[in-house]
């Protein structure tokens, strides 16, 4: 994956974002209301070369990639322009394409006038006995599709007040005067392509939209007191706002998807335009809403800008229609035969989504490996949970490269990448093989080579490399739940050697009862704030005074509470400095913060729903043809598309060092395991009554992701932690939590 800008479009979006601020200002579109639309702004435009940005330069435009033209749209969002700029950009687009292909007179003489100032607008829909609006101020020109032949109409009715204070106009058959540009089914296409085009510039500009929104909702709640406090630092404040932030960095990532999948020739390209344009309809109409919500009564009142991002986000939104019927075009382009819809030329794209070559291939190992050495019996054996644990296929993995192939050579791995990894776990997962032992040894063993004595790296890390021993993680307790730092169980000096006296209990001790150690995290001093006072020890489960009780639960999952009764551990297993435990924790909180190991189970779900709608019949067809099943799994779909986006890019940003990465893993989880739970029970719904039964088969692959699904909202830490990081590191907000 790579997301980084060049410094050329780093400089393009700062020039844009200068200009939008001079000559889109508050007062500005407060000044442009009444008439919809900002004749300064319009020439400020016109004399940077935004309205032509996507005519090359031998037609008298800019020549932008689409890429580049949606970050000048996303800036163009963020200042709620008063002129309708995704219409005309991609009309002027759709125009310098029909001058190629036809060199027809009538069209280079309205892409002229289009250049010099006249708004020449696409319009969405083709020509039929309904009306549609259009965004047309008054003089504006519409590009309006009758069968194969494209005509530009003049003289349009004007509309009056609306929602979002826009120039508007009406077109219907027989309306204002039109003139034939060209025809033939080559022009048919280029309109299509150029409709694709401004769904993804109008979804940027919700996107930015709905992100400038939802940041000055998030100051507003640094500065406005009630109780005594910063609003912001009320859960019911910012939880909201970071669930919103998440939705909309999801919108960003869809578009830019979008856009790498058109430049890239992937399968799903339109598939992924028609997700953009969905996703940033629907969040950006909740992000604003949340957003004013924030303000209180203050945001209902006009003399806040925050209504304005309220009323324009849901207006941009419906200029084609109801968007809701794009998660239609979403199920045809992915299962239908609109897969093959025209899209617009991207130019030059140096963003990447995809995992890389390099973890394709060695996805394809550990996918041969599966197949060599999954016997029958271990097919048998194979589970989600702890219970699939096999300590002699945990050696074949181990003995193959397989089981740590992420550790440095010098420590027994093979160097290989997070993105590598991701691609693992996927192989894993296919397989039904369990994804806990591994990780949680390996969060384990990073804390061991981090802050780990030599010594002790020489007894543990050989044994877990080799598959020999497991680790299981220590840090919650009955009475502290998500607040580790609460810890009770008491780790004092033995005052009869060189070592600590460890007494206590520890709660979701997941794999304790096939772990060879424990990480524990224990109070070491009662003198200091509680975050101070804590130590983390490497204990192994051996020792006397350590019992183990089990604890089942809804996923067919067993967990265990682990007692410490006078636990006598020698010093040399004491993981970083005595009260430092604060720096460890920090440091491996971050590798569970992730959550793309999530995000594989969410996507496995999915899978096997779909391959159960391809499968079954309903009547004489499959019961992925009826339309419900179609729309209710194309949601899916989205969700699964944002959630892999998310994670991937927190992968990306760890790797990169970006110094945004803080909340990218806690948004990352946030948003798949919550997707996770809600898509789980709605498609429990959609298969009803079967989904009841547990089994082997798709659906109880459904049944069992119910079960699932609610837990990896609490695993890791739960979803109002994750909340709260997006919050306080996203959004800067005060921190909500005591």
């Amino acid at each position: 994956m790579n997301l980084r800008l060049t410094e050329e479009q780093k400089m393009l979006v700062d020039s844009v974002r200068k200009m939008m601020e001079a000559e889109s200002s508050s007062v500005r579109i407060r000044a442009a209301e009444a008439a919809g639309f900002d004749p300064l702004l319009w020439r400020a435009l016109l004399d940077n070369g935004v309205i032509a940005m996507r005519v090359v330069e031998a037609s008298g435009g800019t020549g932008m990639s689409l890429f580049d033209a949606i970050l000048v749209a996303e800036q163009a969002g963020r200042h709620l322009v008063s002129v309708p700029l995704a219409a005309t950009v991609s009309g002027l687009a759709l125009l310098a394409t029909i001058c190629r292909d036809s060199n027809s007179n009538a069209a280079r003489k309205w892409l002229t006038a289009g250049i010099a100032g006249i708004p020449v607008v696409l319009a969405l829909k083709e020509l039929d006995a309904q009306v549609q609006v259009l965004p047309a101020p008054p003089g504006s020109v519409a590009l309006v599709l009758d069968g194969d032949a494209l005509f530009a109409v003049r003289d349009l009715p004007e509309v009056g007040r609306n929602l979002g204070s826009a120039a508007l106009a009406l077109f219907s058959a027989g309306a204002g005067t039109a003139e034939l540009l060209a025809s033939g089914p080559q022009v048919r296409v280029r309109w299509q392509a150029a409709v694709e085009e401004w769904k993804l510039l109008q979804a940027a500009m919700l996107a930015g939209l709905a992100a400038r929104a939802v940041e000055m909702a998030a100051a507003y709640a640094g500065e406005r007191q009630q109780f005594g406090k910063l609003i912001g630092a009320f859960q019911g404040i910012a939880h909201p706002l970071a669930d919103a932030l998440a939705e909309v960095d999801g919108a960003r990532l869809l578009v830019w998807r979008a856009v790498w999948a058109i430049a890239r020739q992937q399968p799903e390209a339109a598939a992924n335009v028609s997700m953009a344009w969905w996703w940033s309809a629907s969040a950006a109409t909740r992000a604003t809403a949340c957003a004013l919500h924030t303000f209180g009564g203050y945001g209902v009142s006009l003399e806040y800008d925050i209504q304005l991002y309220y009323r324009r986000a849901k207006a941009w939104c419906l200029l084609a229609g109801d968007p809701q019927r794009e998660l239609d075009a979403v199920a045809d382009r992915l299962w239908g035969d609109a897969a093959a819809m025209p899209l617009p030329l991207a130019g030059q794209c140096e963003l990447e989504f995809d995992c890389g070559e390099q973890a394709h291939a060695f996805a394809a190992e550990v996918r041969a490996f599966f197949e060599t050495h999954m016997t029958p019996e271990l097919r048998a054996h194979a589970h989600h949970s702890v219970a699939g644990y096999h300590a002699g296929f945990n050696r074949e993995l181990a003995q193959a490269g397989l089981l740590f192939p992420h550790w440095p050579k010098e420590f027994g791995g093979r160097g290989k990448t997070p993105f590598d990894m991701a691609a693992l776990a996927e192989v894993f997962e296919e397989n039904n093989w369990q994804r806990i032992t591994g990780p949680v040894t390996n969060q384990i063993a990073q804390a061991v080579i981090r802050f780990g004595s030599a010594g002790l790296k020489q007894e543990v890390l050989p044994r877990l490399a080799s598959g020999e021993a497991l680790a299981c993680i220590g840090f919650t307790e009955p009475s502290s739940g998500s607040d580790v730092f609460a810890a009770r169980t008491r780790a004092e000096r033995d005052r009869d050697g060189d070592g600590w006296l460890i007494n206590g209990q520890k709660i979701f001790t997941t794999a304790a009862d096939v772990a060879d150690y424990i990480f524990l995290l224990a109070r070491t001093s009662n003198d200091v704030p509680k975050h101070a006072g804590l130590t983390l020890f490497l204990v192994p489960m051996t020792l006397p005074g350590i019992d183990i009780q089990a604890v089942h639960t809804i996923q067919d999952e067993r967990t265990n509470i682990t007692y410490l009764s006078q636990v006598r551990v020698d010093d040399r297993y004491r993981i970083g400095e005595v009260n430092g435990g604060i720096n460890v924790m920090a440091a491996n909180l971050e590798i569970e913060h992730g959550g793309d190991q999530y995000r594989v189970s969410y996507s496995s779900m999915y899978l096997h729903v779909l391959k159960w709608a391809r499968d079954t019949m309903h009547g004489a067809a499959p019961m992925l043809a009826q339309p419900e099943v179609r729309r209710r799994l194309a949601r899916v779909a989205v969700h699964q598309t944002i959630a892999k986006d998310l994670c991937y890019r927190a992968i990306w940003a760890g790797i990169e060092g970006i110094p945004e990465r803080a909340f990218y893993g806690p948004m990352s989880k946030l948003f798949s395991t919550e997707h996770y739970r809600a898509d789980a029970a709605d498609l429990m719904d959609l298969a009803a009554p079967w989904s009841l039964f547990a089994s082997s088969g798709d659906l109880g692959h459904l049944e069992m992701s119910y079960r699932q699904s609610i837990g990896m909202t609490i695993y890791g830490g739960t979803s109002e932690v994750h909340r709260s990081l997006v919050a306080e590191q996203g959004l800067g907000m005060p921190r909500s939590r005591t």
